[in-house]
């Protein structure tokens, strides 16, 4: 009987041959215990009105539409529509007479500025303009309300001469709810004010003891900080 041994040497030679000019596959290397976690969908710390920063100075990034928490944690209700150019994402608190407290989105002040560090260098004016002064956000420019009331603020810092401190202010400062109650530094001596501004236009303004307009004997204080942020254009 003939062997079929050779006939098998044959094959298993053709089948090494075959096997080394496709390669054999390289081993893989161990992991050295670093990991990359896999993606869990959209960060909402990522959207515009979702990363108003808990501190001021630090700017949200462009992205959806959503509440977010505001510049020492306020709530700020997701707008209308998707906000464009300089926006400032702004926390308040009022008390006194009346008191509460909040957050919104403002973004009519500082609208002719190129940028937040423009805005912060200029108040929104030209450079060369002298004695600059810088308008605080506002939140009558957003709508909000107290008790069914709109809730303005008329703070500004004059003169403004760009980032830094400021003590005090040379315009009166004046808080109103609604179309007949405010309060103001024109009938009293003893309010106080204090304003701070970054070169990335994120800032901080308190006024005290503001008096009743009505001489009623209240007395109303405020504070806000914001952060500033360029959105892109809608």
């Amino acid at each position: 009987m003939t062997s079929r041994r050779p006939v098998v040497a044959v094959v298993a030679v053709l089948t090494c041959m075959v096997a080394a000019c496709q390669g054999a596959p390289a081993s893989t290397p161990r992991s050295t215990g670093t990991a990359t976690a896999a993606s869990a969908g959209p960060n909402l710390s990522d959207s515009p009105t979702a990363r108003a920063s808990m501190t001021a100075g630090a700017s949200p990034s462009p992205g959806g539409l959503g509440p977010t928490a505001g510049p020492g944690g306020c709530s700020i209700a997701a707008p209308a529509s998707a906000p464009s150019g300089l926006t400032l994402y702004v926390c308040y608190t009022i008390s006194g007479s009346v008191s509460a407290s909040g957050g919104f989105i403002d973004s009519d002040q500082g609208a002719g500025a190129l940028s937040c560090a423009d805005w912060a260098q200029y108040g929104g004016e030209g450079p060369d303009s002298a004695a600059a002064a810088l308008q605080a956000p506002d939140p009558g420019d957003a709508q909000v309300t107290v008790n069914g009331q709109g809730l303005g603020f008329d703070l500004v810092i004059n003169p403004y001469s760009g980032p830094g401190s400021y003590p005090s202010t040379t315009v009166a400062q004046s808080v109103s709810l609604g179309d007949t109650v405010s309060w103001s530094t024109n009938n009293t001596k003893t309010a106080s004010f204090s304003a701070q501004l970054s070169s990335d236009g994120s800032g901080s303004v308190t006024a005290g003891e503001l008096a009743s307009d009505s001489s009623n004997g209240t007395s109303e204080s405020v504070s806000e900080s914001w952060v500033c942020v360029m959105e892109p254009a809608s």
